[in-house]
């Protein structure tokens, strides 16, 4: 795979969302255990479902990011047109970057949570031309 393949548009998004999820874990971490910075009021119950929506929107980058890393090694073999292997990458990069997005808008706004069949979708979408394009056995 050369730097110009699909698939390392996706590795690279992969690392950097993951990147992106780890300063959001350590955000997070500061109102761990009466950490260094309390907590907003908000967020101050740490069952409270505004604070596990920011921690889920944490976990979501983290995974997102790992398994756009793992479908850019998957994706430049799959026998499926070029214009599909384009946009299940593409779906796949745009759940990474819905997914956390609306989680943390819903930790404050509650009805963002209606938005969440968007990135779902787009994963969806990647996720099922990659199950197809295996299924067609390995073009390389």
């Amino acid at each position: 795979m050369n730097a110009r393949s699909v698939g390392w548009r996706n590795r690279l998004f992969g690392w950097s969302l993951m990147l992106v999820g780890i300063l959001g874990g350590m955000a997070l971490g500061a109102w761990v255990f009466d950490g260094p910075i309390p907590a907003p009021a908000r967020f101050a119950d740490y069952a409270s479902l505004p604070r596990r929506l920011l921690r889920f929107s944490h976990i979501a980058a983290m995974a997102l990011g790992m398994v756009n890393i793992l479908y850019g090694h998957e994706v430049d073999r799959l026998r499926v047109s070029e214009r599909a292997r384009r946009v299940a990458s593409v779906s796949m990069m745009l759940s990474g970057v819905l997914m956390p997005i609306v989680l943390a808008l819903a930790a404050f706004q509650i009805d963002w949570k209606w938005g969440l069949p968007v990135p779902a979708t787009a994963a969806f979408v990647a996720l099922a031309v990659l199950v197809y394009g295996l299924s067609q056995g390995d073009a390389s």
